[in-house]
């Protein structure tokens, strides 16, 4: 690029002296500022400069432009446009021709176009990955489509890969100082056009940072249980971004320390592990990179009598946290020996929140693989879930998983006068947890016979994973004190049949025969004489795909609070004149988020929530609530 910067330096204090006259008036300028000093532009691009004479009381009648080389640009009213490559200075000059200010203009060639980075398949990459020895073959890609570009391919270190002529990667090894990643090494593969145009990409030989056993992940140098004479499936694997992916079995050698009762053989590109008879036996399993004599341990193995169990978070809400998990020893057919399910405060499984013994082969199952919820939890808060199986002659337990409940905020019902935008109600149920104390202070119930640690003695017919109620425990009406003492729950209704239930984990609308609907706080908050359109956001779930819910509108204002179970001061709800209606998408474990607006709401008026009618007895009636949003989208 050509360069007259010490030119226009010994120029520029010429431009800018000010006139010797130094009389003020309001028709002499005293200076001249633009909006920038300095300015970049490419041969055929335009930027647009602003020049602004002081003092604020002069006569305005705007300035002169003028270029000190008009080779490389040219100006028109502010508009400045690159003509040729080279640096000069663009000059406004006051009406009065008292005072100068100048920006120095910086002319680059015109761009001609991007490099970028793309796989074989044409799909961009930001990153490249892959194990140590693996190769991949990448393409570098200009904008201006031309297939005539000559490329030049680097990797700023070669020990983490190599990179031949054609863009054709080699990853090296490096062994990593961490206890969790066995192999990593990381650097930059930069590529250039001939006109020296490029991009630059980081560069990734992944680590072997575990085993899968069966398709089933375990971070390196952690235990794994076998059943004993018994085959299975291994392969290294190595970290991907995210994701986790197979070593080819020609990439990599096993090795056992206990061949007696282990022994292990390539097979395809993965290898098998055998087990003998005996159990109560280890055996450590060591890896190397093909062609290198370095052994590294990457897991440890046991032989145990049977599968353990394994449990996963299903779904989660604000105070909700679903959970399923494995069969272990107890069968189908095997009612009397239980699960017991617990859920934590602490990942050492010390400070349990709540604990049940379950049915392990109850009917109630259909076969399927047992699912639970436990719900009234704190909002953004960390639990762990542990199963144990106590069926047969050992028992068998899951490892603790860990489940984060989603973020919410409480906005309890006020008077304040809402605006546009504002939340004016939300509530998570977070008081609801069953057989916890949460649940005592907050509203009680209906204790009876019930055991709150087993499901014996249930007034529901049996217990379903899925579908079916669980045990229940009706809510008893709340207390005057107990509402003025702040408890948020306090303040909710019911609609015509009082029967909301705490289910083991669930706050429960409805049953076979009731048709039960919750019904919010009065939302005083809404402007007088005002009317309203609110947004409602609740997760939720029903019994089964397809049934659905209604959310409606109650001018009405003597509903009684919830958990009544007299009966009494019955109040009929109005299901079919503002009102709209939600669809489930699976059963009763299955939260999802459902959205619905609603409009004409007035200050005072309630919303419902419940089944699409209060007098139909069946199982479309039963559902699940975990939290509801109100916000105020207009006010007319």
């Amino acid at each position: 690029m050509k360069r007259f910067i010490t030119i226009a330096i010994l120029l520029l204090p010429a431009l800018l002296a000010c006139n010797k006259d130094s009389e003020t008036s309001t028709k002499t300028a005293t200076s001249v500022v633009l909006s920038t000093d300095k300015l970049e532009i490419q041969v055929g691009e335009s930027a647009t400069l602003t020049a602004t004479v002081l003092p604020v009381n002069v006569d305005k009648k705007g300035v002169t432009w003028s270029v000190l080389d008009e080779e490389y640009v040219e100006v028109k009213d502010g508009t400045v446009t690159g003509k040729a490559e080279g640096v000069t200075y663009v000059i406004a000059t006051s009406a009065d021709g008292y005072q100068k200010a100048a920006c120095m203009v910086s002319v680059n060639p015109p761009f001609k176009y991007r490099v970028s980075i793309q796989d074989e398949n044409g799909n961009p990459l930001d990153a490249v990955y892959g194990y140590p020895g693996m190769t991949k073959t990448v393409v570098a890609v200009a904008s201006d489509g031309s297939a005539g570009h000559s490329f030049t391919w680097s990797v700023d270190d070669e020990s983490a890969a190599t990179v031949d002529a054609s863009g054709k990667i080699t990853f090296g090894a490096v062994r990593s100082t961490g206890d969790t990643y066995v192999y990593e090494a990381q650097s930059y593969l930069k590529v250039v056009s001939e006109d020296g145009y490029g991009c630059r990409i980081p560069v990734r030989s992944s680590m072997l940072n575990g085993i899968a056993v069966d398709g089933e992940f375990y971070l390196a140098g952690s235990t794994t249980k076998v059943m004993k004479e018994g085959r299975f499936i291994i392969s290294a694997l190595y970290a991907e971004a995210e994701d986790t992916k197979a070593v080819p079995a020609s990439g990599v050698t096993f090795e056992l320390s206990n061949t007696t009762d282990f022994s292990i053989s390539q097979l395809g590109d993965a290898y098998m592990l055998v087990t003998g008879g005996v159990t109560n036996v280890t055996s450590s399993l060591s890896v190397s990179l093909t062609g290198s004599e370095e052994k590294i341990e990457i897991a440890r193995f046991k032989i145990d009598r049977i599968w353990p169990i394994k449990a996963t978070l299903a779904a989660k809400t604000s105070s909700t946290l679903v959970y399923t998990w494995t069969q272990g020893v107890s069968g189908s057919a095997d009612a009397a020996n239980p699960y017991t399910i617990s859920l934590y405060r602490d990942e050492d499984g010390t400070d349990a929140v709540v604990s049940y013994n379950i049915p392990a082969g109850d009917a109630c199952w259909r076969g399927e693989q047992p699912r639970f919820v436990f719900s009234g939890l704190k909002p953004a808060t960390n639990y762990w879930f542990k199963v144990i199986d106590t069926g047969g002659a050992e028992g068998v337990e899951s490892d603790l998983i860990r489940g984060t409940t989603s973020a919410f905020t409480i906005v309890e019902p006020g008077n304040w006068e809402a605006a546009e935008g504002e939340v004016i109600l939300a509530e998570d149920f977070s008081e609801m947890l069953w057989g916890a104390d949460e649940t005592a202070q907050a509203a009680g119930y209906d204790v009876g016979n019930d055991n709150s640690s087993s499901f014996g003695n249930r007034e529901a017919d049996s217990f379903v994973a899925t579908t079916k109620q669980y045990a229940q425990r009706i809510l008893t009406a709340q207390s005057t004190a107990k509402k003025e003492a702040g408890l948020r729950i306090a303040k909710w209704a019911q609609g015509q049949y009082a029967r909301i239930y705490i289910g083991p984990g669930y706050l429960f609308l409805s049953t076979k025969s009731y048709g039960t609907h919750l019904v919010t706080p009065s939302l005083n908050n809404i402007p007088e004489e005002k009317t309203a359109k609110v947004k409602v956001t609740l997760h939720a779930a029903g019994f089964a795909n397809g049934y659905q819910a209604v959310l409606a509108v109650q001018h009405d204002k003597s509903f009684h609070l919830v958990g009544s179970n007299t009966q009494t001061n019955k109040k009929t709800l109005d299901l079919e004149t503002n009102v709209q209606t939600i669809t489930f998408n699976g059963g009763i474990t299955q939260l999802d988020e459902f959205t619905v607006e609603l409009s004409g709401l007035v200050k005072g008026d309630r919303i419902a929530f419940g089944p699409t009618t209060e007098s139909d007895a069946s199982n479309k009636n039963m559902m699940l609530i975990s939290d509801m949003t109100i916000q105020i989208l207009e006010i007319n």
